[in-house]
């Protein structure tokens, strides 16, 4: 494996390891994943490297790039920053299995004012759609399809798509199962929120901030005024020849929407999740496979190609045409 990109964005280990700008750095595996800067090569300086400071001001909106306290990193204080905008919509996107709108999409999107959030997505009409160069009937329908039937995504995959600080798919999982409803968990009390089994002080704090927010609460009722699905819907389970198994689904398959792919699955007593963890037994990934491709390679998951799981169905007698 090679190691082609590390992330530097803990200022206090910048500092302790004396990493300046200019430096030659020594990058080992940390784990079995996150690749890691171990320090400097003393030996390859010059003497024009420079000490490096975290910004204290975003570089793309220039709001203040403010610290909670306990944490190591920076974070733009502007929910509205155009950068911060780009990535919450492609993560939202990609959580609630919106296929075809990628960051190329997003980005012209915004670019043209069409959306300025996660939640403007569901009032983009075809028209608007075709306008766009390159963009064309047959994609556009596609993206508006897809959008539509992210509506009726269950809670969990909602709170994982709404960005909260330190709420992955485990912890959206939890939130979903015990509280059943979004809006049992807007308006809970911090004390609440860690009363939830599995939920620590530290996320439930970070939970109550978001939604004490204005602009967060106002892009929910958004999502409210379109249609998206705020509740809780318990999956049935069944016993089968997959039962203990979890399955998870990257990019486009040819052969059926993702919703039937999980469908399928679940009939045989598998779960379907939404995002890849040490628990996931298959990753199934079809055209243009996402970063779970990378995640689940990390942690040594069993990688299916789309002809693979059909076969795996056609083995415990499930016709998937």
């Amino acid at each position: 494996m090679i190691v082609r990109q590390a992330t530097l964005h803990n200022e206090d280990d910048v500092r302790r390891k004396d990493i300046r700008e200019g430096d030659m750095v020594i990058v080992q595996r940390a784990g079995d994943v996150i690749p890691q800067v171990v320090g400097p090569v003393l030996e390859k300086r010059t003497g024009k490297q420079k000490p490096y400071h975290i910004p204290r001001k975003c570089p793309v909106c220039g709001s203040e790039a403010v610290r909670p306290p306990g944490e190591a990193m920076r974070y733009c204080s502007n929910i509205s920053c155009p950068a911060q905008m780009f990535r919450w919509i492609g993560h939202f996107a990609g959580v609630m299995d919106i296929e075809g709108l990628g960051e190329r999409w997003i980005s012209i999107l915004l670019e043209r004012d069409l959306i300025k959030d996660p939640a403007d997505i569901y009032f983009l009409t075809k028209d608007q759609l075709v306008a766009i160069e390159r963009m064309g009937s047959v994609l556009a329908d596609k993206i508006l399809k897809n959008v539509d039937a992210s509506k009726g995504r269950n809670l969990n995959r909602l709170l994982f798509a709404l960005g909260i600080r330190h709420v992955g798919g485990e912890v959206a999982q939890l939130l979903a199962a015990q509280l059943h409803h979004l809006d049992a968990l807007m308006e809970a009390g911090e004390e609440d929120i860690r009363n939830v089994e599995g939920i620590g002080p530290k996320i439930a704090d970070s939970i109550h901030a978001y939604f004490r927010d204005p602009q967060k609460r106002a892009i929910i009722e958004k999502l409210r005024r379109a249609g998206v699905n705020f509740e809780y819907k318990r999956p049935k389970t069944v016993e089968g020849p997959l039962s203990g198994q979890s399955f998870v689904f990257t990019g486009t398959l040819a052969s059926m929407p993702r919703a039937k792919a999980e469908s399928l699955v679940a009939s045989l007593g598998a779960e379907a999740g939404s995002s890849v963890t040490r628990k996931t037994t298959y990753l199934v990934t079809g055209a243009d496979p996402g970063s779970k491709l990378r995640k689940a390679q990390n942690y040594g998951i069993t990688v299916f190609d789309e002809d693979s799981f059909l076969r795996l169905l056609g083995e415990h007698g499930v016709d998937a045409s």
